[in-house]
């Protein structure tokens, strides 16, 4: 049984069409059981329908005036350096 983790590393694969028929029926299986990773999927499929609707389109998904601020700048940044704190 895949953990969550594994479930959305495949999902991600899965959108490249690289799954073997090992573990596209793991994450069938997984997905069948977790609700969650479920979601997970679903919402990452939605994305990439809306990415390639706005690149086919030539839309942008933010108006141009869209902007962070510092505070949230900073916020991002420390927690993608604590992400990869984790994963090393």
């Amino acid at each position: 049984m895949l953990t969550c983790k594994e479930a959305s590393f495949l999902a991600s694969k899965e959108m490249d069409g690289t799954l073997s028929w090992r573990e596209k029926m793991a994450l069938r299986l997984h997905v069948g059981m977790c609700d969650m990773c479920r979601r997970y999927l679903r919402d990452l499929k939605r994305l990439r329908v809306m990415m390639r609707r706005a690149g086919i389109v030539g839309q942008t998904l933010l108006p141009t005036t869209a902007t962070l601020s510092e505070k949230a700048r900073e916020r991002i940044k420390q927690a993608l350096n604590n992400a990869a704190q984790f994963h090393k």
